[in-house]
């Protein structure tokens, strides 16, 4: 009975809208997660600190989601005229959200933005976008990354990056396409 503009879904349709809320939350997390475990790695500090005390995680999650967005950019289509920044855009133009570089502006996360603060405030990062295009699945997406983290930390507690200087991300969604770990 799901309907859009008035309009009833068809089943083709109902099942195509799963198929997408089920592939875009596979990649994302992954992507997310290799990302989180390679800072880790590289920043014992912060790993310790959510070693010796999980409840920190859920923000660690946040601030990390902040400083490296699994989804970059965007493209959006403006539905009126408007103007950014002095620059007139007409309705109907394609325009490049760039959201890993909105949560590393520094005039809204102030000095230190392109770095990661475990006591930075993350409320208003956009790495599941926003407004009618947030992400449906970020709630699951954050409870998975906690989990995974929860767990890996209590197996795996210690462990670094083989290469630091040789990893290489991915050109789509901000993940690593070389990652290995050693652990103790």
């Amino acid at each position: 009975d799901a309907e859009v503009d008035g309009e009833k879904l068809t089943h083709d349709q109902m099942e195509d809208i799963l198929y997408l809320f089920f592939l875009a939350g596979l990649d994302t997390v992954t992507s997310s997660l290799d990302c989180m475990l390679s800072y880790l790695a590289q920043h014992p500090e912060h790993r310790q600190m959510l070693v010796d005390d999980f409840s920190l995680i859920p923000h660690a999650i946040e601030e990390m989601l902040r400083w490296e967005s699994p989804v970059q950019g965007v493209i959006r289509i403006t539905t009126e005229d408007t103007e950014l920044g002095g620059c007139p855009i007409k309705k109907g133009t394609n325009v490049s959200v760039l959201l890993g570089s909105s949560n590393t502006d520094e005039k809204v996360w102030g000095d230190g933005a392109d770095g990661v603060d475990f006591a930075r405030d993350t409320k208003g990062h956009i790495a599941f976008g926003g407004g009618n295009h947030r992400c449906l699945g970020a709630h699951l997406a954050r409870m998975e990354l906690r989990v995974a983290l929860e767990e890996w930390l209590t197996s795996v507690p210690n462990f670094s990056v083989v290469n630091p200087a040789g990893l290489k991300y991915s050109q789509g969604l901000r993940s690593i396409d070389n990652l290995e770990l050693v652990w103790k």
